[in-house]
């Protein structure tokens, strides 16, 4: 093996980069290393590597192998260079990647020529000196590699130029320069001569050299200090060792049989052994020489030096005096010791800490020195540290301990002065050991005093900074809170506003808004409004919005919303704004659509009574002469005794006239405005009349009809308004079988109610128009041939008699229509509660959320029917046959987790307990003070009772004070809150109520409630037993 200068260039390089490479590895999950970099070193320690294992000669492999190793890593550093220089400018042009690219494709081919023996075609030792010969590829090898890193160069240049940021064009400037020298180090390679020597390598160290510097100086890859520090000790070693190298070649110079050649290895060795040895050696004596001087005070003098130089941590004024103070006072043994800082509210000097002051029969907080006091006038005169065996403080000067007679003999006055301001003192008492202070200690108290002036000045900075933080923190607090009460009050009008620029650029929009028009927050803010609102490419022609920024007066005007058939009253109001600021107005959507469809529908009620005082009219007028008709032809029919045939036309006569004298009574009771006026009826018989009107008025062309009547109770009801309801079903079915068809007509009892169905064969009715066919107006018929109140005004009737009405329809499949009327009086409004068995009631539940969480409260239509909600329990409390509030129950093993676990932490609640939740209670307005809020909470508890929950968890809206007062009630304490959008206060329950706890209430209250609850329960047999075992538990438990 030849070790001289050739070899242990390239070792020394190669321990460098490899060090950066494994440490970079290392520490990347740590900190973020640019990955570019990593490989930059890892190619140069190849390159390193393989020139040491080469000019070496080791007999690990020829030197041919080591030679095409190191070529391995030095074809591909222009590459890596130009990478790293791309990472740390953050650039990522498509270009520059091209081009990176094909770098490294370019690589792939010199890879192939290296090993193909196309660069190198021998390398050899003669003795210790090394040769080699180039083979033709080495030109267009070399070529390649030196031309990419010109480029690569002219790129990292022109970039630099174009860059503003004068940071960067430092931090880079350095490499730049070092691989301008590493080019020159590889264009010498190619020159046989030098090339034999590691001149691309020696100028690869320069140029690693630089690097390091730039790392250390601009902080351009983030390594960790024991990382520099190793590498600090490495360049140590490196100079340690050429220095002894230095000393070895001038005695070569003088003794000319000594080969200064061999002497790198030895002047390396006593490198490292300058490095390990005589740094301790140089602490060591230093520490007898103190040892010897301070005696057994040594100890103590050595741990104030070392506090001293860790006091620049502590930011806090309070704890930075007890721990000098006490330091101060444990190393001097003093008798006593105090600190004073300026207070800058009053400008005085007031005491943080003080020891030795036991006796004091006056507050610590009463000792001020004031700005004229003569300590501070001595600290003027004087900035540094004031003794009195110097004679530096004048005999009489004492500490007047308050307004009392007591006062301290100060022994030494130690100022802390920060950028010649007095920010405090130190004053101390004498020891109770000796009477003077020595060299070695005042140097300890002035390193000290140093320290603590820095801290201080840090510490009164960060009292400063918590000052004005505190005060930021209480006004941004204030501006949080204003802010939110404006955004929930923006966020909680209920129709659609919007703030815009005189531009119609969209700067603000409430949540209204975006569910109103159907877009996301995001797609309206930046958009123009007559787009996004209403689809135009200009702004509206009814558009008010110039007027009002013209004037700054507010406008309004009216328009359509042709997507989702809603009418807008529009208002605009102009906002101030200071001089010079681009102008905005305030646009506020009122939705009239409602109005607009009142309005209508009284113009049609009153077409429709026009209509009905017509007919009157016109029936009264037909049946006079009809009644001449009738009684002419009665009287003819005893005269034509012998004349069959003039007698048959008679009687034709007389059965005309009755038929057309009852189908003029049924229109004139159709038409009649005492509608309203209630009777006891038979559903039979007014669906009969309802099929013959039909059939009078249509054409029942092909058309079958099959009845199925029973017997059914009579019902206190209007005729007319149900004859109105039968008649538009039949007369919907017969239009729906224009090609003829079969209609079934259905009326019997059930379940205490009389059930009633129209069903048709016709075309049937698409999901899309199923949900929107009692929507007023609503109408998939040509004008002309209906209006779109016939359905909505059915169901109204039906709702208004306190039933149901259902449908069900698929094209070309006809549709059914179901109506269910209780008969009992007392069955219309009746309260029961139940669970949801059948698909119609779980549609009741969604259908109580949408119209109460989304309506009233601004939930998302996509947070109704959950995933969860499909495994969740579900109860319902119906008036008569109407949904009118509903409430769920989950359980972990239902949904996985808890639904509220979305929003509110609950991990600190559960600790190992079975628990429940009771999710979105959701009631109709007029029935949120009958029993069904309670009931329904009631089945949940019970519910949670029949799952051995031992903590039940809600949440309800912030703002519905009545429930949360009534949970507090029950026993559930509020744990925290959250905001979805609304703020919502969430609350647990712990085993039982506080009802179960008292006995009065138990008696007074829960067993009477549980007793009528009872009564109202409609489940199937399982459920309502598991619920009266827990009703059982609950008012048999022991309180």
């Amino acid at each position: 093996m030849i070790i001289d200068i050739s070899s242990l260039i390239p070792g020394v390089s190669f321990i460098l980069y490899i060090y950066f490479t494994i440490f970079g590895v290392y520490q990347h999950k740590e900190h973020k290393i640019q990955w570019p970099f990593i490989l930059y070193m890892f190619t140069m320690a190849v390159w390193s590597f393989g020139s040491f294992m080469m000019h070496a000669n080791t007999s690990l492999a020829t030197p041919l192998f080591w030679n095409r190793f190191m070529l391995c890593g030095m074809l591909v550093v222009p590459m890596t260079i130009l990478h790293t220089m791309l990472d740390l400018f953050e650039q990522k042009k498509k270009s520059y990647k091209i081009l990176l690219y094909s770098g490294y494709a370019i690589y792939a081919f010199l890879l192939y020529l290296n090993f193909s023996g196309h660069i190198v075609a021998d390398a050899w030792f003669e003795g210790s000196n090394f040769f080699y010969d180039l083979a033709r590829g080495a030109i267009l090898a070399y070529s390649l590699n030196y031309l990419f890193l010109i480029f690569s160069i002219i790129i990292v240049s022109v970039e630099l130029r174009r860059t503003e940021d004068i940071f960067i064009r430092k931090k880079l400037r350095l490499p730049l320069y070092g691989a301008c020298i590493m080019l020159v180090g590889v264009a010498l390679n190619i020159y046989e001569p030098i090339g034999k020597y590691p001149v691309d390598l020696f100028s690869a160290a320069i140029n690693a050299i630089i690097l390091f510097y730039a790392i250390y100086r601009f902080k351009l890859i983030h390594y960790s200090a024991m990382v520099l520090r190793t590498i600090l000790y490495i360049v140590q070693v490196i100079l340690s060792a050429f220095v002894f190298y230095g000393i070895t070649w001038l005695f070569a110079l003088s003794t000319k049989n000594f080969r200064f050649e061999l002497a790198f290895l030895p002047s390396l060795i006593l490198g490292v052994a300058a490095l390990v040895i005589f740094q301790p050696l140089r602490k060591g004596a230093m520490s007898i020489i103190e040892k010897i001087y301070f005696g057994k005070r040594f100890k103590y003098n050595q741990n104030l030096r070392n506090f001293s130089e860790s006091l620049t941590s502590i930011v806090d004024l309070n704890t930075l005096g007890d721990l000098i103070i006490e330091k101060l006072t444990e190393t001097f043994s003093l008798t006593w010791a105090c600190m004073f800082v300026l207070d800058f509210s009053s400008r005085n000097y007031k005491v943080i800490s003080a020891q030795g002051f036991d006796d004091l029969k006056t507050d610590l907080d009463k000792i001020i020195l004031n700005r004229s006091s003569p300590v501070i006038l001595q600290m003027t005169k004087n900035s540094g540290i004031q003794l009195k065996q110097s004679l530096q403080i004048p005999s009489d000067m004492t500490l007047v301990l308050g307004e009392g007679s007591q006062s301290r003999e100060i022994y030494a006055i130690i100022p802390l002065v920060f950028k010649e301001r007095l920010n405090g003192c130190i004053l101390i008492g004498n020891s109770s050991e000796k009477d003077f202070l020595n060299p070695f200690e005042i140097d300890s108290l002035s390193l000290l005093a140093d320290q603590t002036s820095i801290s201080l000045e840090n510490a009164i900075s960060f009292e400063r900074l918590k000052r004005q933080q505190k005060k930021l923190q209480s006004m941004n607090s204030e501006l949080t809170i204003s802010r939110n009460k404006l955004e929930a009050f923006f966020d909680g009008i209920t129709t659609p506003i919007s703030i815009q620029d005189i531009n119609y650029n969209i700067v603000m929009a409430n949540y209204a808004a975006t569910k109103y028009f159907n877009a996301g927050y995001q797609d309206l803010i930046g958009s123009k409004c007559y787009k996004v609102f209403f689809g135009n490419q200009k702004p509206c022609d009814s558009c008010m919005a110039q007027d009002s920024l013209h004037t700054q007066l507010p406008f309004n005007s009216q328009m359509n919303h042709s997507l989702s058939n809603l009418t807008f009253q529009i208002h605009y109001y102009p906002i101030s704004v200071p001089i010079g600021s681009d102008r905005i107005f305030l646009e506020f959507f009122q939705d009239i659509s409602e109005q607009k469809r009142l309005q209508e529908e009284l113009i049609q009620s009153e077409k429709l009574a026009g209509i009905g005082t017509l007919a009157s009219g016109i029936a009264h007028e037909i049946n006079n002469p009809l009644c001449g008709i009738l009684g002419t032809a009665e009287l003819m029919l005893d005269s034509l005794n012998g004349n069959e045939r003039m007698k048959e036309y008679a009687e034709d006569i007389i059965k005309y006239s009755r038929n057309a004298s009852e189908v003029i009574k049924d229109l004139n009771n159709y038409s009649r405005k005492e509608r309203g006026t209630l009777s006891s009826v038979n559903c039979v018989e007014v669906l009969d009349i309802s099929i013959k009107l039909a059939q009078r008025g249509m054409k029942f062309d092909n058309i079958s009809i099959d009845r199925n009547y029973e017997d059914v109770p009579l019902l206190e009801c209007s005729a007319n308004e149900l004859q109105q309801v039968f008649l538009n079903l039949i007369i919907n079915a017969v239009q729906s079988m224009e090609q003829g068809g079969h209609l079934y007509l259905q009326c019997y009892p059930q379940n205490g109610n009389i059930y009633i169905a129209v069903q048709d064969t016709g075309k049937g009715i698409t999901p899309d128009h199923l949900e929107n066919i009692f929507t007023p107006f609503f109408t998939t018929k040509e004008p002309g041939k209906g209006t779109g109140l016939g359905l909505s005004t059915a169901h109204r009737i039906i709702y208004n008699m306190g039933g149901r009405i259902y449908v069900k329809s698929a094209p070309g499949e006809g549709t059914l229509f179901e109506i269910y009327l209780p008969y009992a009086e007392e069955e219309k409004w009746k309260i029961r509660f139940t669970t949801t068995r059948r698909i119609q009631e779980k549609e009741d539940v969604f259908f109580l959320q949408r119209k109460i969480l989304i309506g009233e409260k601004g939930y998302l239509e996509e947070s109704i029917r959950r995933r969860e909600d499909e495994s969740a329990k579900h109860f319902l409390a119906y008036k008569g046959l109407q949904p009118v509030g509903t409430v769920t129950c989950v359980t972990p093993e239902m949904t996985g987790k808890l639904p509220i676990e979305k929003h509110f932490r609950l991990n600190s609640y559960f600790k190992g307990k079975r628990c429940v939740e009771i999710d979105r209670l959701a009631v109709l307005k007029e029935e949120r003070g009958s029993i069904v809020p309670l009931g329904l909470m009631t089945l949940g508890y019970l519910f949670a009772k029949t799952q051995q929950a031992e903590r039940i968890f809600l949440d309800v809206f912030s703002d519905e004070r009545r429930h949360i007062q009534m949970y507090r009630k029950l026993g559930f304490k509020p744990i925290g809150e959250y905001s979805s959008p609304l703020p919502v206060t969430v609350m647990m329950l712990d085993y039982i109520t506080d009802y179960e706890r008292t006995e009065g209430r138990m008696e007074h209250f829960v067993k009477p409630f549980m007793s009528r609850l009872l009564k109202r329960i409609d489940m199937d047999q399982q459920d309502r037993n598991s619920f009266l075992e827990a009703i059982r538990n609950v008012v048999a438990s022991p309180v």
